[in-house]
């Protein structure tokens, strides 16, 4: 943990088996349960209010779609209709450093998850996205990875197009994984 510091060089390729690594140490789900709140709760490497995990990570490369990571089968989905997102997650992660070889992630809330527990999810919800952030950065590190939080959250156009169950989806977060 004392090694670990934001490193935003993405020169070489990172192959989908690092990043299939990467995202299950960070963000697998390791059990789910019903909850009396409607969403499952689920069991993950990170904690989150409720056990609620509104968090959705979407990764994206130059390709027109994003794809989400599925966090039970440990998949990458694409995400049909994510080509606006997709093209304005690039262009706002570009805008603040230089992606090179990195895999651009947006992480997107749907806060009605964490709506359905508590009255003022809002702030929760901004906690779990650093939460996530926290832990893919520590992760970055343990795997040799250079990881880059941006410190903007990609809100508005990057959830264009996507809907969920008709839930709102709100941009949290944006990060540049790869390596140096």
């Amino acid at each position: 943990m004392e090694l670990r510091q934001t490193r935003r060089t993405f020169k070489r390729e990172m192959d989908v088996q690092a990043l299939g690594e990467f995202l299950w140490l960070a963000c697998r789900s390791r059990s789910s349960r019903p909850s009396p709140f409607g969403p499952n709760q689920e069991s993950r490497p990170h904690p989150s209010a409720g056990a609620l995990h509104p968090i959705h990570v979407l990764l994206g490369r130059g390709g027109p779609l994003l794809s989400r990571y599925d966090p039970a089968l440990h998949a990458l989905m694409e995400v049909l209709g994510s080509e606006a997102g997709a093209v304005e997650a690039i262009r706002a992660a570009s805008s603040s450093l230089e992606l090179g070889q990195g895999w651009v992630i947006a992480l997107v809330a749907e806060p009605g998850k964490t709506g359905s527990k508590y009255e003022h999810p809002d702030s929760l919800v901004l906690r779990d996205a650093g939460v996530v952030l926290g832990y893919m950065s520590m992760v970055a590190e343990a795997l040799g990875l250079a990881f880059c939080p941006l410190g903007i959250t990609g809100e508005g156009r990057i959830t264009q197009g996507l809907t969920t169950s008709a839930q709102e989806l709100r941009g949290v977060g944006l990060a540049v994984v790869g390596r140096e």
